[in-house]
């Protein structure tokens, strides 16, 4: 997943990503959030969204999840589209494969399916949470490591801008930090589900 990321193929997790940071971006926008509150807010809730999928999907409704995020999704969506008066077909394809794919494994009634398409979604957003603590802030270093790291394209996740220079640390440093404070729990609660 991590190196499919900077590709069109991860473009549905990458709406997943997208949605949660609008979702926050809006409400600190409205309580009128300092942009540091704001990417504060976007790191807890996202790590939080990550965790929470985690301890749902070892439970017997974690084979409902792509379902409801599904439709969940889609349901934003529309209600976009209607508000704007206008459709994004990349995003509305993009929304409907994972759908369809879904509705195929539920037809099936594959469990085995269905938990690995849970993963995917679950992990995904691991994926964009790391790429936006670590992968963005060391693509920022030079035009060079920025070609390099091409998963740095899709970035809907902008956490460790606002804490550049933040007491003297650069963004970079921030990125580690907060990096490792997501990545550990998240660590443990896979390897766990693995040991039950």
């Amino acid at each position: 997943m991590l190196f499919l990321w900077g590709t069109l193929i991860a473009e549905p997790f990458h709406i997943f990503a997208r949605y949660i940071a609008e979702a926050v971006t809006y409400v600190s926008g409205k309580a009128g959030a300092p942009d540091i509150i704001t990417s504060l807010v976007l790191y807890l809730v996202t790590a939080g969204v990550i965790l929470l999928m985690q301890k749902v999907s070892r439970t017997k409704f974690g084979i409902y999840m792509p379902c409801v995020i599904a439709t969940v999704f889609i349901a934003v969506f529309a209600g976009r589209s209607l508000a704007k008066h206008s459709v994004d077909y990349k995003d509305a394809i993009c929304l409907a494969l994972p759908a369809i794919a879904g509705i195929i494994l539920y037809l099936m009634r594959s469990e085995k399916g269905l938990k690995w398409f849970t993963d995917i979604y679950t992990y995904s957003l691991a994926i964009a949470l790391l790429n936006a603590l670590l992968f963005v802030p060391l693509s920022r270093l030079n035009s060079i490591v920025d070609k390099l790291l091409y998963i740095t394209n899709y970035n809907d996740l902008n956490i460790t801008w606002s804490f550049g220079g933040l007491a003297g640390i650069p963004e970079l440093v921030w990125g580690l930090f907060f990096t490792a404070f997501a990545v550990f729990p998240i660590i443990y609660l896979a390897t766990s589900s693995r040991r039950n």
